[in-house]
């Protein structure tokens, strides 16, 4: 009977590090494919990160360009705007007042000034009214 029972006893042994040893087989495996998953998810965060360092870096750049481009736009604004303040200032008209106290007509002063159509009808009613005061 000890016998018996002793056969029982290792074949139970036997048969408990069978299953452990499948157990822990399965759990290495299972590990490995999380070691695997790790190892992707790291490479897609690493590569995450060089995406986004040049997009910053890009973004940098685009900034820096807006910058430069505001700068230059006021720049031109700035001189458009003393270049209207000159015209609308009366550099314009005294010089066609000098050009008309010369004796020029308003066809020569057209053609001098480059005048368009409408300037000059302007400018001729300007001169009939400045002769009648």
């Amino acid at each position: 009977m000890f016998d018996t029972l002793h056969i029982v006893a290792t074949a139970l042994l036997a048969l408990s590090t069978g299953v452990l040893a499948a157990a822990v087989l399965r759990q290495a495996r299972r590990i490995s494919a999380l070691g695997a998953a790790l190892g992707a998810e790291r490479e897609a965060r690493e590569e995450l990160a060089r995406d986004l360092a040049a997009l910053l870096e890009c973004s940098r750049e685009l900034g820096g360009r807006v910058r430069d481009q505001a700068a230059r736009q006021k720049s031109v604004a700035d001189r458009v705007n003393r270049i209207a303040q000159q015209v609308d200032g009366g550099a314009a008209i005294d010089h066609v007042e000098r050009l008309l106290a010369d004796g020029l007509g308003v066809e020569q002063i057209k053609r001098v000034c480059e005048l368009s159509q409408g300037e000059a009808a302007l400018l001729e009613r300007w001169k009939k009214h400045r002769s009648a005061a």
